[in-house]
């Protein structure tokens, strides 16, 4: 007896689409109410009214987001990036199952498939536009006295377009895009492991550099702790609230180095070559923006092109890939790497409340542009370097071969020589 196999049924895109944003959805709204809770109970709750507590909550919900949020007197743009971050991921992971499931309904017409690459794209991008989107904006204007910014809808829109692409990259690669199908497969995973070396190196050194700073600063911050009630709990408070920041303080840290520098408060800029004078918050990470620095500091430069070499020469075989992918997969590399940069850029600048600070952070036009062409440099000379040491070994590798081959003949000679002398003696 045979027994016909269960029909398969899929889900209409755009139904999984509204599952995925519901998802988010039930993260991220309940976790805003939960911290705004407890600020609410850390800021004196008994004199601040329960109401308080939906309007903070939205209004970190939409500047997690990247759009600018008003409360209490305070303007705020700058998103805290390893939240958003998080919520990008989500995201991304919720593009890549829609875009599996895409994919997997539409096995059987593969030349359909290939022709409507870009459908799965947008129609994760459409579904949390309607599904998650429209919902933010609206309850982050009424409710968390959200501004309109043309910035903080590009910077919406630039997150779940990007997690959205990278979902489809995740599930089918670039075979299926136009131009990029033909790219060799080599070279695309050459640039991917390259990037991913430049993204862990380039946060190394961006810690390197602020514990350098803060040894040198020591003194001047630890007295402008000083300055609140409890400096040990201040401090405490303070760790916690800059890593929330860290992946655009990070960046920050190599636009300074770069030289295009940060921005603190109108007009005044804090680079390596130059130092803010302006008055900012009693806040670490900040204070290491104004002061002056030791002359030898001008060299940090130096630094962002070492990084780009060794992550081009350390280890042998990664070295040996890179130098197969050749200049292609180096500006693999640094097309990649830009477009990161330059998304972290656009989230790391913003406004942060008082003291004149409504246009803090790098500069998102030129900042991501400098490092990466600080960074293209020293790859280009660790891809220099890699084909040198290959040049100089593979000829003499070659008269090792030769000099092994003719003293193999040479002994093959003196050895037929020695038995014919035998013979005749025989």
């Amino acid at each position: 007896m045979h027994t016909s196999p269960h029909p398969r049924t899929h889900r209409h895109p755009v139904l999984l689409g509204l599952l995925e944003a519901l998802r988010i959805d039930l993260i991220a709204v309940p976790a805003a109410f939960v911290i705004a809770t407890v600020f609410w109970i850390i800021g004196l709750g008994s004199q601040l009214p329960y109401s308080i507590i939906p309007e903070w909550a939205f209004a970190l919900w939409g500047v997690v987001h990247g759009l600018s949020v008003s409360t209490m007197g305070f303007e705020f743009s700058l998103a805290p990036s390893l939240i958003t971050l998080g919520v990008w991921f989500f995201f991304a992971a919720g593009a890549k199952r829609l875009v599996a499931g895409f994919t997997e309904a539409g096995l059987d017409d593969t030349d359909s498939m290939e022709a409507s690459w870009w459908k799965p794209v947008l129609v994760a991008v459409a579904t949390y536009v309607i599904a998650y989107a429209v919902p933010l904006i609206v309850l982050t204007l009424l409710v968390g006295e959200a501004t309109l910014t043309p910035l903080g809808f590009l910077r919406l829109a630039l997150m779940l377009l990007s997690a959205s692409v990278a979902g489809f990259l995740w599930v089918r690669g670039v075979d299926d895009i136009p131009r990029l199908q033909n790219l060799d497969s080599e070279v695309w995973d050459a640039g991917a492991s390259l990037i991913k070396r430049l993204l862990w190196a380039a946060a190394f050194l961006s810690v390197l550099v602020l514990a350098t700073g803060i040894v040198l600063r020591w003194d001047e911050l630890a007295q402008s702790l000083q300055g609140y009630s409890s400096p040990l709990s201040a401090g405490v408070g303070l760790l916690m609230i800059q890593i929330l920041f860290a992946p655009g303080i990070l960046f920050a840290s190599l636009s300074w180095i770069a030289g295009t520098g940060v921005s603190v408060g109108d007009g005044a800029l804090s680079s390596v070559f130059q130092t803010a004078a302006g008055p900012v918050p009693h806040v670490p990470v900040l204070q290491l923006l104004v002061g002056d620095y030791p002359a030898w500091t001008n060299a940090a430069p130096v630094l962002l092109v070492l990084v780009g070499v060794l992550s081009v020469i350390v280890g042998r075989g990664h070295a040996r890939v890179v130098m197969m992918a050749s200049w292609l997969g180096l500006a693999t590399a640094a097309v990649k790497l830009f477009v990161v940069l330059q998304v972290l850029a656009i989230f790391a600048r913003g406004a942060m409340g008082p003291l004149g600070l409504s246009a803090f952070g790098p500069s998102a036009l030129t900042s991501a542009l400098v490092v990466t062409a600080w960074l293209a440099v020293g790859m280009a000379g660790g891809l220099l370097l890699t084909r040198l040491s290959d040049m100089q070994a593979g000829p003499q590798a070659s008269e090792d071969q030769e000099g092994s081959d003719e003293d193999d003949e040479l002994l093959g000679r003196i050895g037929d020589e020695r038995s014919a002398d035998y013979s005749d003696d025989e």
